[in-house]
């Protein structure tokens, strides 16, 4: 059988190249084509150059020797070869989708893309003309240029408008630039199309119809969607569209006073779940905070002044502190925590509401140089210790100072402090937690690539 198989192919390459071979040029590469099947790809090579030189204008002999020395691993000498190729035969595929495979091994991705399109130029299947604009897109999203790939996604959609691929990738684009209903009918079309009950399959298309549903205040819709998009890393992406989330950054904003960033994340979270009872206590206790209460601390600063017992007077202060720093009073925050601090300097609750009043009135390298001496307290709680570490970042971030911002807040990993810690980091556009593509970006083969 295998020699059977032998001669039909040598009879192929006869009436193949016949015409163009009246030189000897056949009988070089039936030699190579011997060479090249029995592992001996440095001899094949020397044969295809001898073909070559007998006919230079033969586009298969260089295409062939492009071939081989992708099986010896040279890509730099493949890549002239099928480049050679095209220069001879400007609509030769089968060069066209090697080049584009190792272009994008060699990260040359406007290369690789030129490549792809020119073989979706001139193939005429349909089924290979959709993967090329497939592969394009995810050159485009390794090389952080998803944003270029519309035109590509409508080309393919347009072949075949019900492929899952390109209908994520088309609501994956549309959610990022803002058409959030655009991405929702697409994936709703996609859904309507999955059988499997694997979550890998089919979690990314639940995700994005979550996401478009959210985008668009349908929350309902949306954790509906998230429910089968929950899963691997998708948890994570959905968390943070969750009541929960928001008010862990509610807790954390509200900690350090910064009550209008607090209530706006408890808004949120009511937003997504209107009877979530700890995002309205929130809300009132921001309103009592910020009410004015400037008759109350009036009547409870001549009640600490009155105080004479050292403790009694301190904690009286101390209260007066908190009452001012919710309120917007900082300056007199200051002088209500120096009051305390004079008779209880390592009351360090009180030197923190103390930072807090500097960096709000912009005396920045003073709160600093607090919370660095607040840190070297003995006993401090790891609770308070984290909440120093955010004010810090946000402090920095104030200075304009986005790397020591950065690290200040890299070193909390606990509590609700963690969630906005990665919340100001993304401001920041750290790389660190920068958005990762959930779409795999590997190029897929054609059939003539074997």
């Amino acid at each position: 059988m295998k020699v059977q198989i032998w001669f039909c192919f040598i009879l192929f390459l006869a009436t193949s190249f016949m015409a163009k071979s009246q030189d000897g040029g056949l009988e070089f590469l039936l030699k190579a084509e011997d060479y090249k099947r029995n592992n001996r790809h440095r001899e094949a090579i020397d044969e295809y150059n001898k073909a070559i030189q007998a006919d230079p204008s033969n586009p298969e002999y260089v295409f062939r020797k492009g071939k081989t020395y992708i099986l010896l691993k040279d890509l730099d000498n493949a890549i002239q070869c099928f480049e050679k190729t095209i220069q001879l035969r400007k609509d030769y595929l089968g060069a066209y989708t090697r080049l584009a495979r190792l272009y994008a091994v060699k990260n040359k991705t406007n290369e690789a893309i030129e490549a792809f399109n020119n073989a979706f130029k001139y193939d005429s299947n349909p089924k290979e003309k959709v993967e090329y604009k497939i592969n394009i897109i995810k050159l485009l999203m390794r090389a952080d240029r998803f944003h270029e790939s519309a035109p590509h996604i409508a080309d393919g959609l347009a072949l075949d408008p019900n492929n899952l691929q390109l209908l994520f990738f088309n609501a994956h684009l549309n959610n990022k630039l803002g058409k959030h209903d655009l991405a929702v009918k697409d994936m709703l079309k996609a859904t309507s199309f999955i059988t499997s009950q694997d979550p890998r399959d089919f979690a990314r298309f639940y995700y994005e119809l979550g996401l478009g549903y959210y985008k668009l205040g349908k929350y309902n819709e949306a954790q509906q969607a998230f429910s089968k998009a929950s899963y691997g890393p998708y948890k994570a992406k959905i968390f943070e569209m969750t009541h929960i989330y928001f008010q862990h950054l509610a807790t954390a904003y509200f900690k350090v006073y910064e009550l209008e960033e607090s209530k706006k994340m408890a808004e949120q979270a009511i937003k997504i779940k209107s009877d979530f009872s700890p995002a309205h206590e929130m809300l009132v206790n921001i309103s009592k905070m910020t009410i004015d209460q400037s008759a109350v601390i009036k009547q409870q600063k001549l009640a600490a002044e009155a105080k004479k017992e050292p403790g009694e007077k301190a904690q009286a202060f101390a209260k007066v502190a908190q009452i001012e720093i919710g309120a917007g009073l900082y300056n007199e925050a200051i002088a209500s925590s120096d009051a305390c601090l004079a008779i209880q300097p390592n009351n360090y609750n009180i030197a923190f509401i103390k930072a807090v009043a500097l960096y709000k009135t912009n005396k920045l390298n003073e709160a600093i140089n607090l919370t660095n001496d607040i840190l070297k307290y003995q006993g401090i709680d790891p609770e308070t210790k984290t909440q120093i570490y955010f004010l810090q970042g946000l402090i920095f971030n104030k200075m304009k100072n986005v790397k020591a911002a950065n690290e200040a807040f890299k070193k909390i990993d606990q509590g609700s402090f963690k969630y906005a810690a990665i919340n100001e980091l993304r401001k920041n556009n750290d790389e660190s937690v920068a958005e990762k593509e959930v779409e795999s970006t590997e190029i897929s083969e054609s059939k003539d690539d074997n």
